[in-house]
């Protein structure tokens, strides 16, 4: 496989997703979940729940000649994974729950009249009909089905297959199994979120003065201390522990040698500290956080919070891992735990990249009252992915592997740092 043709295909998947969102505002955490992938499994271009897999040299073919067949047809295969299409083991007749399928999506898409997404040729004559036959009913890929069976559509198969078919629904037999059970898992959340956020999104429009405003970051540059930023949370606090500092060895040492080990002024038990209380850890596993890169960078941190004016005896960390869902959450309360998770993490995850989902995590946990004095979010990241539309009340800094473009999408409020081989830089 050409490495190039792959990564130019990538690109292009990435700005009609772009374009899509423009349009579908509220379908962001499917655009966060997926992402295209050159693939030898297929000589179109079709999906698995996990990616866009595609033939580079068909998609690159097919976006010249037809850029806005593959506008629809990313859109056709997003719904294809948001209403479950993919994982239906036990059709009886594969053939005509296929077309079902490709029907019920595009008859979604046609209904959104978007300029860009618009084809064609017979085959736009022969949807019209079909939908002309459905109604304004928005039918689910079973009731066209039947509707198939018997025969409803005044057009043979394989007319109706060419007017309706995109992608490559062969590689939808690999969502089986253990893995299969857990992308179905995935796009089930996804979509339950989708429609409640396609809800929130008619209630605000039309509704909302503008009252944006437009933040100016102050640009920064040199070596920015990620000890440094840590620290500057800590807060001030007194911990049961032997303070040898605050009292007069002179009348203790008196009281041990007179009064038989009698000291006469005990030191004082509790010692005023500066230590973070509660920190949060994210780490994005959509792909290019591999499990060493991740213990190298706990490691790091483990490092700086485990310094004796840093660390409570047991402190509370959350480790969370997130793709575009929260995949793992781990809560650390000692030095032993972080020790026994940093060693044996295992990634999980590798789907698309959204941030918004640890942001909402957090804010269940501080009305739970479980979170109650953060002072920080550390965010593991290769910076491509949808971030929170408005600050939280805590600080947040989000720590990139390398240098990048991408850093310039990070939010204005908050903080971007680097993990270099020498240290942790900071980048604003």
């Amino acid at each position: 496989m050409d490495r190039n043709q792959e990564e130019l295909g990538i690109h292009i998947l990435e700005n009609i997703r772009n374009e899509l969102y423009y349009y579908f505002p509220y379908l962001d955490g499917a655009f966060a979940c997926i992402s295209g992938k050159g693939s030898e499994q297929t000589g179109t271009i079709g999906t698995d729940g996990a990616f866009f897999l595609f033939s580079p040299e068909y998609l690159l073919e097919l976006y010249v000649k037809r850029p806005e067949a593959v506008r629809r047809g990313y859109l056709h295969m997003l719904l294809h994974c948001l209403y479950l299409h993919l994982f239906r083991e036990d059709q009886e007749d594969r053939r005509l729950w296929n077309l079902a399928c490709d029907i019920a999506v595009e008859q979604i898409i046609s209904r959104e009249k978007i300029p860009i997404l618009e084809t064609g040729g017979d085959a736009k004559k022969i949807r019209e009909k079909v939908f002309h036959i459905l109604g304004d009913r928005s039918d689910s890929a079973e009731t066209i089905c039947r509707k198939l069976k018997e025969q409803a559509f005044p057009f043979h198969l394989e007319e109706l297959e060419e007017a309706f078919h995109f992608d490559d629904h062969t590689l939808w037999d690999t969502c089986t199994g253990e893995k299969g059970k857990r992308t179905k898992e995935k796009w089930n959340k996804l979509l339950s979120y989708t429609a409640a956020n396609r809800q929130d999104h008619r209630k605000r429009r039309g509704s909302q003065k503008g009252d944006q405003k437009e933040e100016t970051g102050t640009v920064r540059s040199g070596r920015y201390d990620y000890k440094k930023f840590l620290r500057q949370f800590s807060v001030l606090r007194e911990e049961v522990e032997l303070d040898t500092e605050s009292f007069d060895y002179i009348f203790y040492n008196y009281g041990m040698e007179h009064y038989g080990n009698l000291p006469l002024i005990e030191p004082l038990e509790y010692k005023e500290v500066n230590r973070l209380e509660e920190l949060v850890i994210a780490i994005d596993t959509s792909g290019s956080c591999d499990g060493e890169t991740v213990r190298r960078f706990l490691g790091e941190t483990y490092s700086i919070l485990s310094e004796k004016e840093n660390f409570f005896h047991k402190m509370k960390v959350y480790l969370i891992q997130c793709d575009c869902c929260i995949q793992d959450v781990k809560v650390i309360y000692s030095e032993e735990e972080w020790k026994e998770y940093s060693k044996n993490i295992i990634i999980q995850g590798r789907g698309g990249t959204d941030f918004r989902p640890v942001f909402r995590y957090v804010k269940e946990q501080q009305e739970k009252k479980e979170i109650r004095s953060l002072k920080a979010l550390i965010y593991f990241t290769d910076g491509d992915g949808i971030y929170p539309g408005s600050k939280p009340d805590y600080e947040t800094a989000f720590v990139f592997l390398h240098k990048t473009e991408k850093m310039e999408l990070v939010p204005p409020w908050a903080i971007r740092l680097v993990a270099e081989q020498e240290g942790v830089r900071y980048r604003t």
